[in-house]
């Protein structure tokens, strides 16, 4: 794909957010507190001190009033199945605390009931959008895929999706990566019993790779092989220099947070500072040589810090690396076998 188209549409899925609202905060003061912007200062910081201590789940996590129940889509239905359990770390809101994650079925059934997990990037609504994106994966594995905090059927209504994790208080983002955590933990130990699969790898696709590296840099994920798509890295710089950041600079100004009082807030949210930890584990690191969302030098300050066992750069954007989804999956695959799994 040429440099001038990956352009154009990684500007016009800009246009559309911004057509559509998302990503635009009018109320910025819904997202606080009645302590306001100082009891979120407050909570940044303490949570700031050991980050990898504050979203790291504990072994005791489990999926409570656990429901699995096929999709229906016409008179065939679809072999998709939907799983539902309560967060094991409650947000407040009911909506948002009530996970949903689908599995999508191998084409080809296997008799090792291994299985790949998901997470997908932020903003996102539509189930439709990331099947597609992980029909090749499904073409050799079972893929569950889990809604993060305020995504999908999580969303609160008139929130748009993802709003509960990217706002003008800076604390709901530590909030929602915690509880993404938290979740995700449940649903692993819960993927045997629930549906028969084992879980064998992670796949994170932007904000899904973050939480993911950095909750296995805390500890979880035991060795499980790791596949980071399109991670980000350093909030505030994508925040400035990257092409959604605009709407939550605007908002944050609105709520009286300025680029100091920012820096101090956000200051620990830079997962290159805690995959170091993950040197020597199986990692895949794939990246677009044009992603403009956390732009360079972002990303190379990652791939340096985390040393993956392999890097692909593909030439696409951030969005666009959806188009490279065969590609990406045959990455996965061979990726995959050389970790004994086939």
């Amino acid at each position: 794909m040429k440099r001038v188209v990956i352009q154009s549409v990684e500007n016009s899925l800009r246009l559309k957010n911004r057509l559509t609202g998302i990503g635009e905060h009018k109320e910025p003061f819904r997202h606080f507190g009645s302590g306001g912007v100082l009891e979120a200062e407050a909570l940044c910081r303490d949570a700031s001190r050991d980050l990898l201590a504050f979203v790291r789940p504990p072994d005791s996590v489990t999926a409570e009033h656990l429901a699995v129940a096929p999709v229906k889509r016409g008179r065939r239905g679809s072999g998709v199945i939907e799983i539902q359990f309560d967060s094991p770390r409650p947000s407040g809101s009911a909506t948002n605390d009530r996970v949903v994650a689908r599995l999508i079925p191998a084409r080809h059934p296997r008799a090792d009931r291994m299985a790949l997990v998901f997470h997908h990037a932020l903003f996102q609504r539509y189930w439709g959008l990331w099947e597609w994106f992980l029909a090749p994966f499904a073409q050799r594995f079972p893929v569950v895929m889990m809604a993060a905090p305020f995504h999908f059927e999580r969303r609160p209504r008139g929130w748009f999706p993802g709003e509960g994790t990217v706002n003008p208080n800076p604390w709901r983002l530590y909030e929602s990566i915690r509880q993404w955590s938290w979740d995700q933990k449940a649903l692993m130990s819960a993927l045997p019993e629930a549906t028969g699969l084992t879980p064998v790898a992670v796949v994170g696709f932007s904000l899904g790779a973050f939480q993911s590296l950095l909750v296995a840099a805390a500890g979880d994920l035991a060795s499980m092989p790791l596949v980071s798509v399109a991670a980000t890295n350093r909030y505030a710089f994508g925040l400035r220099h990257g092409m959604l950041g605009t709407g939550t600079l605007t908002g944050l100004r609105r709520a009286g947070i300025d680029g100091d009082r920012l820096d101090r807030m956000v200051d620990a949210i830079q997962l290159e500072r805690y995959v170091p930890r993950l040197r020597g584990r199986s990692v895949l690191y794939i990246a677009g040589r044009h992603d403009r969302v956390d732009p360079p030098p972002s990303s190379h300050r990652l791939e340096a810090a985390l040393a993956p066992t392999r890097s692909i750069w593909l030439n696409s954007g951030h969005g666009t690396v959806m188009f490279e989804r065969a590609k990406i999956a045959k990455e996965v695959f061979r990726f995959l076998g050389d970790n004994g799994i086939g």
